[in-house]
């Protein structure tokens, strides 16, 4: 690993309904919509990886190596990238049960080598789709996806999550700025995370 370690940004967890977080209404998620503010992605259960293309290494979010070793074909496509890339994903592997070496990309923390301090989720998120479209046929069955986004329809994203494969959903600004921090997880305001209820997760 060449680059220093940045940690993940790390979203603030927000109950579904404050008023009812064990039984749930449309009308907070719905509000949160209607800001404008806010795309959707689908929080799958998995870990919080950052990926450094220079030796294409997997580290956890608590600054050490991850036990996951990729699959031929994941490494062949994660050397496509530019050397000098941080990439922050979500591996979905161990906590599932039958979906395994899926890796879901959602930011950058550098690319090129220029780690994107004072660069926005969109700025990160524009190099990836572009990056993605660029190498879709090269990518195709690397295990390595671009996360989907949602700019309507929270609610229904919430209700189709099972709470176990995916966990909720999480809202990001788009507008938002990376917090690059090499002392500690930051935790941002610009992405909420609402997970379904459960036994595990409760508020």
């Amino acid at each position: 690993m060449n680059l220093l370690y940045y940690y993940p940004n790390r979203p603030t967890l927000i109950p579904p309904d404050p008023k009812s977080p064990m039984n749930p209404k449309p009308n907070y998620i719905n509000e949160l919509e209607k800001t404008g503010k806010f795309i959707a992605e689908q929080k799958w259960n998995g870990d919080n990886i950052l990926v450094y293309t220079d030796d294409c290494s997997f580290w956890n979010r608590r600054k050490g190596l991850h036990r996951y070793e990729p699959l031929p074909e994941t490494t062949k496509a994660l050397k496509l990238f530019p050397k000098g890339c941080i990439i922050n994903l979500e591996l979905v592997h161990y906590r599932t049960k039958l979906i395994k070496n899926y890796l879901l990309i959602h930011s950058l923390l550098a690319w090129a080598g220029s780690v994107l301090t004072g660069k926005t989720w969109s700025d990160a998120r524009l190099i990836l789709e572009d990056f993605f479209q660029t190498m879709s046929q090269k990518l195709d069955g690397s295990g390595l996806h671009l996360s989907p986004v949602w700019k309507t329809g929270f609610w229904k994203l919430f209700q189709e999550a099972d709470g176990e494969t995916i966990e909720g959903i999480v809202l990001k600004e788009p507008k938002g700025k990376l917090v690059i921090s090499a002392g500690t997880i930051p935790d941002v305001t610009y992405m909420l995370k609402i997970r379904k209820p459960s036994k595990k997760y409760k508020f």
